[in-house]
């Protein structure tokens, strides 16, 4: 979920920042929580700052138009704060993010794609899932005409319902026939529409994970032997 601080909280975090050597300003590092790529670097002013840690919502201040901006306020493509960190210094802060759609003003996913040496890229894994749950989440939260998410959730319960039930036959028959290309495609569109469900009813991913770790130390470790 969106990390989202108390005026408290906020300005606790406020005075530990040094904004005096840079003129006022602090360097933001944004890092995408999923992958761990970096995405992008700007900077913040005290304003900008305090507006990111209440809204949960990555502010700066451009320099070049000498004015306030959020990420995201014209491509809809925003960072949702997930934590940030404070350098040894206090004069540069890391934000690790949720990122909704490519970051990068050229469509890329991150604004560091020019590399002098060309580095394999980083495999996704399990992280992936708890990005496309954040994209679900806000596209619920704020609806648009474009968006499947949006338009399926806007049709209530049952239309997700309807959705779960036919990927499931779906899936039951690419295995049936043991089409593995197909297969994937299923699980992937039934993984997808149960993600859409337990951001419809505000569910916490983690509590899934919970679930499932619990009932692995049940099944894994019976009596004191290893099952």
């Amino acid at each position: 979920m969106v990390l989202q601080l108390s005026e408290a909280e906020t300005n606790s975090f406020i005075k530990k920042v040094n904004f005096k050597k840079a003129g006022g300003l602090v360097p933001a590092i944004v890092q995408d929580t999923s992958n761990d790529n970096v995405l992008m670097q700007a900077f913040m002013n005290e304003e900008a700052l305090k507006l990111t840690l209440t809204s949960g919502k990555m502010h700066f201040w451009s320099r070049s138009r000498g004015r306030l901006w959020l990420k995201g306020e014209e491509s809809g493509h925003y960072s949702l704060m997930k934590n940030a960190v404070l350098d040894c210094d206090k004069d540069a802060i890391l934000f690790k993010v949720q990122q909704i759609g490519p970051v990068c003003h050229t469509g890329e996913a991150t604004c560091f794609n020019d590399p002098i040496i060309k580095e394999q890229e980083n495999k996704l894994d399990a992280r992936i899932v708890e990005r496309i749950f954040e994209v679900i989440l806000e596209r619920i939260r704020n609806p648009t005409k474009e968006s499947y998410v949006s338009n399926l959730t806007a049709k209530g319960e049952d239309a997700v319902l309807q959705k779960i039930g036919e990927e499931t036959f779906e899936l039951a028959l690419a295995a049936k026939g043991n089409r593995s290309k197909e297969i994937t495609h299923e699980v992937a569109d039934l993984l997808f529409h149960i993600l859409v469900l337990l951001a419809q009813k505000r569910f916490k991913l983690q509590g899934i994970f919970n679930e499932i770790e619990r009932r692995h130390q049940v099944k894994t470790q019976k009596k004191g032997k290893i099952c």
